[in-house]
This record gives structure tokens, sequence and C-alpha cells, in this order.
């Protein structure tokens, strides 16, 4: 039997586990010979073990275990942040010795302040006592002081110990597993025996940061990985793949049964527009000078090393180019992926009805070939943080459009018209007018392009009548009521459009116009 210490030398990891590679290479002896890796998680997924003969050898079979006598295994971090809380157990003990004593001597001195005047000291005496007494008291209470200072940094510094300890996942301490390997060497000399196993708690998750330094610039659309990793033990110097299958996930085809269809009372459908225009839903974009959070000075990460991507059947693999150290902990390691430059189309979005601040939109053609995944995006414009949004190239068409964020300088109303509250009776019919005067003013020095979006209702009951009296030019979507210009707005220049409808419906009716 040959026990070596080894440790993880290539890792793939999974959005939900991950597979870790070691190598042992030991001088085997004709005939039987067993290879023992040890000091492994206990979270090993027995089934998933894998071990072959590379170099002197045939392999006959490979087992796990786990050794409960075992010391447990413990990250580095974690040890010492243990060590460092008993440190300071050790030393807050002091402190409250310190102090004890301070205490105990300056009780016997207040004690022994009465005892010159029953012994018959001589008045030179009394004051030469009377001095150390006040003098020595000074000086119990200035170190009282520092001592309680010190005492009550250190239990600061014990809560945040505990407190970054406690974020440690329970099952971060492994008792020891280990893989027998057990092969057949037709004579004596150097064998290679590498083995491969899966285990639970590792993962890793994709995040995007789009940059663009100034408008009408190319765009940099750069992917990274969040790696986490709490198996116990620290991988150092490991070769990384990131793959998006999940080795956990059913693989058992599924099967179509019969489906029954039956008539159903029908309910008229209401077609409704998302308030966003693209797949990207944003969810926070800040970009005036109260609300605004800046990353100034913060240098565009340089382009990562060549970058390797191995598409499977069912699976992407992304191959990091240089060997990592990834801590067994709770926080992540973040990684580069991919960096690509892409021209884009700008324009600007506003969807007037309800948000009247313009959104500048990036159109990119050909990211289909990109091999992106759904995930957070962070945006910068320059060196400044201006908000994220998500990216899902599922639900995406043949262009990717990106939100970069507001632009104040593209200034947009809506105001009531001078008929907004215009009525009238027919019959037995009411008549109602409504009328919004939307304005685009470009404060911008060069000229912009605009996708602006307004509506008028659509009308599902055949006693209610929806008349477009005025809509500027714009594209009317019927089904939906939406209204869209397409504008080209010079510089320092406006635009003015309005929308203007009318609607009848039952004297006795109450519709909601606005």
């Amino acid at each position: 039997m040959n026990t070596k210490s080894t440790k993880a030398e290539e890792v793939k990891v999974f959005l939900h586990g991950a597979e870790i590679k070691r190598r042992m290479v030991m001088e085997a002896t004709k005939g039987k010979n067993i290879a023992v890796f040890d000091g492994l998680p206990q979270d090993v997924r027995p089934e998933s073990v894998n071990a072959s003969v590379e170099k002197g050898g045939s392999l006959i079979s490979a087992d796990f275990e786990v050794d409960s006598f075992t010391e447990p295994i413990i990250s580095k971090e974690l040890k010492a942040l243990e060590e460092r809380l008993k440190k300071i157990k050790r030393e807050i003990k002091a402190e409250g010795s310190k102090l004890g004593l301070l205490s105990s001597e300056e009780k016997f001195l207040d004690s022994n302040t009465k005892v010159g005047g029953k012994s018959g000291f001589e008045m030179k005496e009394l004051k030469e006592l009377e001095s150390y007494y006040k003098e020595r008291k000074e000086e119990i209470s200035s170190s009282r002081i520092e001592s309680e200072d010190r005492m009550e940094d250190l239990l600061k510094e014990k809560e945040r110990v505990t407190k970054e300890i406690g974020s440690f996942p329970s099952n971060i301490v492994r008792y020891a597993g280990r893989i027998s390997v057990e092969f057949y060497a037709e004579s004596k000399g150097e064998a290679e025996v590498t083995v491969s196993y899966y285990v639970n708690n590792a993962w890793w998750r994709p995040f995007h940061e789009i940059r663009m330094s100034e408008l009408n610039a190319p765009v940099v659309l750069s992917m990274k990985g969040s790696i986490v990793q709490n198996t116990g033990e620290d991988w150092t110097g490991v070769k990384v793949r990131l793959s998006t299958g999940n080795p956990v996930q059913g693989n058992q085809q599924p099967t179509l049964y019969p489906w029954y269809i039956d008539i159903i009372t029908p309910q008229k459908p209401v077609k409704m527009e998302s308030r966003m225009m693209s797949s990207l839903s944003e969810e926070c974009v800040v970009s005036d000078g109260v609300e605004r959070e800046s990353i100034r000075g913060l240098p565009r990460p340089a382009s990562p090393a060549q970058m390797i991507i191995d598409e499977a059947h069912t699976t992407t693999e992304f191959v990091l180019p240089v060997p990592l150290d990834v801590r067994s902990s709770s926080k992540p390691s973040k990684v580069e992926i991919s960096e690509h430059v892409l021209e884009a189309e700008l324009f600007y979005y506003c969807a007037s009805k309800l948000d009247t601040d313009a959104f500048l939109i990036a159109k990119i053609e050909g990211w289909e070939s990109l091999n992106l995944l759904a995930g957070e995006v962070s945006i910068f414009q320059g060196n400044e943080y201006v908000g994220k949004t998500h990216l899902d190239p599922a639900a995406m068409d043949e262009s990717m459009e990106i939100s970069l964020g507001r632009d104040r300088g593209i200034i947009v109303t809506r105001e009531r018209g001078k008929d907004m509250t215009s009525r009238g009776m027919i019959g037995k019919n009411k008549k109602a007018l409504r009328e919004w005067v939307i304005t685009v003013r470009n404060t911008r020095s060069k000229d912009v392009k605009m996708k602006l979006l307004d509506q008028v209702p659509v009308s599902v009951n055949n006693a209610v009548a929806v008349n477009p009296v005025e809509i500027s030019g714009a594209e009317h979507e019927k089904d939906t009521g939406i209204l869209t210009w397409s504008l080209d707005i010079p510089s320092g220049g406006s635009v003015k459009k309005a929308v203007k409808y009318e609607v009848t419906y039952p004297k006795n009716s109450t519709i909601y116009l606005d």
C-alpha cells in the first residue's frame, strides 16, 4: 500500500458541484499494488469516483471510504480565524486580570490612607505618603482607562471574527475521505495513477460588465465568473474549467403522454406591452447627482489571456488560461472568462406614458457566436457605474438591445393638451376627448436618434368606440394601441408630438380615460 499526500491539480466547476482530479506517481512492485489518495472531503459522491493507471500497471478497482478517526480537515482561512479568536480570548482574559489587579491595588491604597494619623507619623512623612498615594492613584486611573479601551477593542474584534467564522457553512469541516486504487504491475517500476471525483459544495455563476467610453464608441462586453467552493480544502495552482453542465440533474429523457383538450368558456385577452423594450429587465439605473454611485479611477480590466471554449453536445466549458488559487470559503473568487469589443448602434428609448426619462440603448448584432450565458450585467460609462440589468440570451432576437442607463441630456415632457377635458353628448352616449402633448429636447452636442412610444386606449367592448383623432404620424399598432415614432433630433433641437383620441360610451357608464 502506498499513501502519498496529493493535491487537486485540475478542477471542473459546474453550476452545481465540481469534479476534482488528482495524480500520484509511485514506485510499484511486481504484482498487486494499492495507491491511497487520502485527505479528501467527506462529501465525495462514491458513484462518481473514476480512476486510471496512466503508466506502469493495469487498473483493478477503485473504492471510496470515510475514515472517521482521522483529524478533521479545515480550510486554512477558517483555521487562521479560529487561531485569531483564541488569541483574542487570551488577550481579553489578560486585560480582565489586569483590571482586577488595578482595582485591588486601588482598594488597598484607599484602605491605608488613614494609617498615618493613627501611627504617629511625622508631618513630612505624611505629606510624602499623601503625594505617593495621589501619584499612584493617577497612574492606576490612567492604566484603567487604557485597559478598558483595549478591552472594548478586543470585544469588538472578537464579535467581528466570531461573525466571520459563523459565515462559513456549518458543513465546512470534513472528516477525511480516501480513495484506494488497486492495480497490477507486470514489473517493478514507476507508476502513475490518477483519480477524479465529484463533490457537492462548489459552484460558479456568470456575470457580465458592459463598458462604453463615449457615445458612438465600441462597446466592451466582458463575461466573468464567480467561483465559490466549500469543500474544506484550498485549491492551489489548479487548472480550472467552468462548465454549464449540472451532473446532479436527472439524465433520464422525458416521456410524452397523451394531451387531452376540451371546450372551455373563453375569456377575451387584453394585450399589453412590457414597459421594457428588450429582454433585459432593468433593475437599477441611477444617473442624477444625488443617487449616482460612482466608481472613479477604476481601470478598465485588461483583456484576459487566451480563453479556450469547449462546446460539448449539451454543455459549454470555459478553460481558464492560467492556474488559480481558490480558497475554501463562503467568499467568491472572481475570474475573467472572455472579453468582446462590439460595434453597437446607439439610440434613445422613451415610453413617455410610463416614464419620461430617456434611456440610451445599444443595439448589438452578431451576439449569437459569443457563447454568452444568462446573468447580471453591470454597466459603466467610462469609469462611472450607471446601474445594472439582466442578460438572458434565450429571450433575445437576432439583435441584442441593452439599456445603458438614463440620460438627463435628453429632456422629455408629457403635458395635458387644451382638449384634455372636452366632453359632449350624442343621444344616449357620452363623448370624451383627451389630448397629450409630448415634447423632446436634445441638449447634447450631437444629433441623436430616438424611439418614442405612447399609446391610445383599445376598446374590448362593442358599446365603447375609440377614435384616434391625432397621432402626429406615429406608427399605430391597433391591437395594442401602441404609438411609435422614430425621431432624428438635431443637437439643441426639439420635436413635439400630439396624441388626441375621442372615446364614445354609454352615458350611464364610467370609463377611465387617462
